[in-house]
Formats: structure tokens, C-alpha cells, sequence
């Protein structure tokens, strides 16, 4: 037996070790398309909580909160900055990038600009929906060539702008982009955990292993790594050498999604 399917293992060395890990999936997101006066919400904040194929509305107490956030803050910065960090406690990415953005034109910087990049990157990641995706994967790299417009060395921006063709029209960019990252830096951990990922996507598992590897040689602990490298060794028939890394990453403490997932690979190893 080979163990999860390509896409899962995609979902497993990309998505773990963020703070809601797959959960994030399940969760509603809204999309902020329009600015009121302060203590007034916007239409989208009324009605607009997505999710594919259905449309949810956010809570009476999100709303209050909202409400609160724009009275408590009088200066307009100081309200897209409270509302992005808001909005993104809430898992909503998309209106957290939203705010974030605004709070970028605002106070242009290397750092707000890649702060934007990064919530629309999270939210371009988490959305089910193609049509969405297309959309948030543009404002993505529109805020992340902001920031390196002023940086043109930033290579975090230059890693997640590859990663947003992956599921375009243009996947080889994603090639092209990440091994232009690694030609300035091979060393460069986000760039080789990203060329592992997109490895095991095209089912060349050999040279996955080999990149996890390279990344195991930077940085010994890194979990994801160790994880990537135990699903390409099962889909390389080596089921004994994944196990036992399976085993280790488990005994770590991991939370309860990644336990079961991990569980059920094993079990599949049998």
C-alpha cells in the first residue's frame, strides 16, 4: 500500500505546523470589498462570510466587535491595523489582507506591504473555490511586488509568489521562480520545502526525498521536512525507514489532526 494520495501530502508538508493546521478548511471567510465610517459595518461584514456554494453570516458578536474596533480607534490607520489583526484571530484571511492592504497604501513599507502579501498568500491557500483562488492569488503577488519593489532581495516574497502558479495556467513559473530563489540562496529553507512539495506533486518522489534531505542537513528539527521525507520513502517502498520517522514525529507531542493523520498512515503500513 502507498500511503496518502499526492494531494495529501501536499496538504500535510505545506499546512502543518501552522496554528489551525487543516481545521482551517472547515472555516468561513469574508471578503471585504467596501470601506463606511467608523462604527458602521459594511455590507460584506453583514452578509458576505464565504464559503464555496454558500454564503454565512458573521456572528452578532463579531459584529459588535467590529463596531467596537472601529469606535475605540480613531485614527484610520490605526483601524485597518485593529481590524486586520481582528480578522485574522477570526480566520478570515481574506478580510485580514484587506485591511492589512489598506493599512499599506496608507504607510507603504517593505514590512506592511509583506504583511498584506502574507494574509492573502493564507488566504489564497485556504480557499476551495478556483474562481476565489484566481482572484486572491493576483492580490497576492500584487502586494508582494510592492514589497519587493522596495526589496528586490526579499526572497520570502519571491518563495509564496512562486507558489501561487502551482494551480495556474503557468505551473512551470513556479519551477522557474523557486530556482531562481535557491540560484541566490541555496540554502534557503522555504524555497527547498516548496520544491520537495511541488516534487511529490508530480510524483517524482526521488527527488522530494532529496530535497527534504537538504533541508534536514539546515535544519535538523524541522518538522515538516521530516514529514515529507517519511511520505516520499513510503511512495519509494521503503515503509520500514518511514515508519520509523512516522513513529519519531508522533512522539514529538503533535496535535490532534497531524496524530491522526499520522496514525492512519501507519496503520496503512501494516
Amino acid at each position: 500500500m502507498s500511503g496518502l494520495k499526492a494531494k495529501n501530502h501536499i496538504l500535510i508538508v505545506l499546512v502543518v505546523g501552522l496554528a489551525a493546521s487543516l481545521a482551517l478548511y472547515a472555516l468561513p471567510k469574508a471578503v471585504i470589498k467596501n470601506e463606511k465610517p467608523a462604527g458602521q459595518p459594511t455590507n460584506s461584514e453583514k452578509n458576505e462570510a464565504k464559503a464555496p456554494d454558500e454564503h454565512m453570516k458573521l456572528s452578532e458578536g463579531q459584529l459588535a466587535e467590529i463596531a467596537k474596533i472601529r469606535t475605540e480607534n480613531k485614527g484610520e490607520q490605526a483601524q485597518y491595523e485593529a481590524l486586520s489583526t481582528y480578522f485574522a484571530s477570526q480566520n478570515l484571511f481574506d478580510s485580514a489582507a484587506y485591511f492589512a492592504e489598506q493599512l499599506a497604501v496608507s504607510q507603504p513599507s517593505e514590512a506592511s506591504w509583506l504583511a498584506a502579501g502574507d494574509l492573502y498568500y493564507q488566504a489564497f491557500t485556504l480557499s476551495l473555490n478556483p474562481v476565489n483562488q484566481e482572484k486572491l492569488a493576483d492580490l497576492t503577488r500584487a502586494a508582494y511586488q510592492k514589497a519587493l519593489a522596495i526589496n528586490p532581495k526579499q526572497l520570502h516574497a519571491k518563495t509564496n509568489t512562486a507558489m501561487t502558479y502551482v494551480s495556474s495556467s503557468s505551473p512551470m513559473q513556479a519551477i522557474m521562480m523557486l530556482r531562481q530563489v535557491l540560484d541566490e540562496n541555496p540554502r534557503y529553507v522555504p524555497a527547498l520545502m516548496s520544491m520537495g512539495a511541488l516534487s511529490m506533486q508530480s510524483r517524482q518522489y526521488d527527488k522530494a526525498l532529496g530535497r527534504f534531505e537538504e533541508v534536514l542537513g539546515i535544519d535538523p528539527g524541522n518538522m515538516n521536512a521530516q514529514l515529507g521525507k517519511a511520505y516520499s520513502l513510503i511512495e519509494l517502498g521503503k515503509k520500514e525507514e518511514a515508519q520509523a520517522i512516522l513513529q519519531q514525529v508522533k512522539a514529538l507531542g503533535v496535535d490532534e489532526v497531524l496524530e491522526n493523520e499520522i496514525d492512519k498512515t501507519l496503520k496503512s503500513l501494516e
